[in-house]
Parts: C-alpha cells; sequence; structure tokens
C-alpha cells in the first residue's frame, strides 16, 4: 500500500493509539483481523481527505495578543510537541518490531502490515515538521535555534523511513530466510533518537525562560495544565481566569510585596 507525502499528514494523530493497540495482539489470525480493521479506517480518513482537503494550517496566536498570553502559550506548544515526538518515537519502534519479526521469522504474510507501519511512522514525522513551522517566532534564539534543528531530525527520520520502505519493497519473499541486516533500521533510530533530545530541551528551554505577567490581564486565557506556568511572575493586579485563579494562588510564592511566582510542582512530564 503506497501512501503519499500529502496523505500521509492525515495520520499524526491516531497512528500511534492504533499501533499501540495492535502490538499488544499475539495470535496471528486476530492479528491480520486487526489490521483488516485499520486498512478499513485508513481507507476512511483517506476518503475524508480527499473530500475535504488537508486541514488548514495552525495560523499561531493572532499578532495583538499580549506577550505573556503569547508566552504561555508557547509552553503548551512545545510540551505538544515533545509529547508528540514521543509518540512518534512508540510508532517506530512498533514498525520495527514488526519488520524484525518479517525479517528474523520468515512471516512474509506481515510485510503488508510493516509497510502500512512504517508509511504512518514517516508521515508522523513530517506532521510534527509542519507543525513547528507555526510555533511562535518570538523564542529567543536557542528556542529558535532548537526547533529548526528538531525539524531537521524530523525530516531525517521521514527520509529514513521512506529508504526502509523502499527496501522492503525491493526484496522478494525469500525461500529460505532475508538476512536481518538487509533493512538496516541505524539510521531511523539515530534520528528519531535525536529528536527526542531536541523536543526535550526545546520544552525545557521555553518553559525556563522568564515570564513576567505582573498586572496582565489573563480572564480570556485558554485553560492551561498549571504545572505550565511553573516561574511565571505575577501580582495582585493580575486576572487569571476563575478556573486557575485559586490553584495558582496556592502553588505561588511571595518573593516582594503583592508579587508571587508559580513555584514548580512535579507533574506526569516532569516525573
Amino acid at each position: 500500500m503506497s501512501i503519499s507525502d500529502e496523505e500521509r499528514s492525515a495520520f499524526t494523530d491516531c497512528d500511534a493509539r492504533i499501533l499501540s493497540a495492535v502490538g499488544g495482539i499475539t495470535d496471528s489470525p486476530s492479528e491480520g483481523h486487526a489490521w483488516t480493521r485499520f486498512a478499513d479506517a485508513m481507507g476512511r480518513t483517506l476518503y475524508t481527505f480527499d473530500r475535504e482537503g488537508p486541514p488548514a494550517p495552525d495560523p499561531g496566536p493572532p499578532a495583538d495578543r499580549a506577550p505573556v498570553a503569547v508566552a504561555i502559550e508557547l509552553r503548551v506548544r512545545t510540551r505538544e510537541m515533545h509529547t508528540a515526538v514521543l509518540g512518534l518515537g512508540e510508532a517506530v519502534r512498533r514498525a520495527f518490531l514488526v519488520l524484525d519479526s518479517l525479517l528474523t521469522g520468515g512471516a512474509w504474510q506481515r510485510r503488508p502490515e510493516a509497510l502500512i507501519a512504517l508509511s504512518l511512522a514517516a508521515g508522523h514525522a513530517r506532521g510534527l515538521d509542519d507543525r513547528l513551522v507555526h510555533l511562535s517566532s518570538s523564542m529567543s534564539p536557542r528556542p529558535t535555534a532548537l526547533a529548526e534543528a528538531l525539524g531537521t531530525a524530523l525530516s531525517d527520520t521521514g527520509r529514513a523511513l521512506d529508504t526502509t520502505q523502499g527496501l522492503l519493497r525491493e526484496l522478494s519473499e525469500p525461500d529460505g530466510s532475508a538476512p536481518p541486516a538487509a533493512i538496516p533500521g541505524t539510521a531511523v533510530f539515530a534520528a528519531v533518537a535525536a529528536a527526542v533530545r531536541l523536543a526535550t530541551c526545546l520544552e525545557d528551554d521555553v518553559r525556563a525562560e522568564a515570564v513576567d505577567a505582573s498586572g496582565v490581564d489573563l480572564s480570556r486565557l485558554d485553560p492551561v495544565d498549571p504545572a505550565l506556568l511553573a516561574g511565571v511572575i505575577w501580582s495582585r493586579t493580575t486576572v487569571w481566569p476563575a478556573c486557575l485563579a485559586p490553584v495558582l494562588r496556592a502553588r505561588s510564592n511571595r518573593v516582594a510585596a503583592g508579587v508571587y511566582q508559580v513555584r514548580r510542582v512535579y507533574d506526569t512530564r516532569d516525573g
């Protein structure tokens, strides 16, 4: 099954969940049924994509938004990017588990499964690379450089997965067993590992940048994980959304008369 670069962008959100569900199946007939359902779901997604066109690019925060709100939204987006890159790593791992069983166990009936999994992982990488373009342009030089490097790592991942697909398509069913080294995964895993490291650094750097919300009206701020506001300075005249105000008061330390700072609270991401 061949999926074009444009069509791959439809699979940036659901592929890891689907591959995860399939990964827990060990019975071969059940696994075959699962992949049949998966192919049907993918066909429906492509049909919708072809009729409605690709989703509109995320325009990013409006230019007239307060710099504080933009800085907070940037924290949210870099966390989402980090989480998504971790999901890409899991999708690649599962794709190579299928590929490994094909090459080392001679299970050549699984070749379509491996091609689908590799194609979805490549689409995931390209979709994330596209999303990087829409991160705020207000980032300071180091996070900006990290974002550019992350884009390169994601592009490298997509190309390496494409190469792996191409090599797999060229292999005919052997009469014996194919050598495990016939399709090396070194380049793929190196690129994914680089992407994970860079996404981690990008989120950490953005969250480390100072944000002073003293006297700013943030009552219209979108719902946000309070953990992402760690380090933010605010004052008695700062207006928080009603759902956040009591939480932030409980999580803040007084640093001066009428001035407070949200302290770090370890969450799932911080582990």
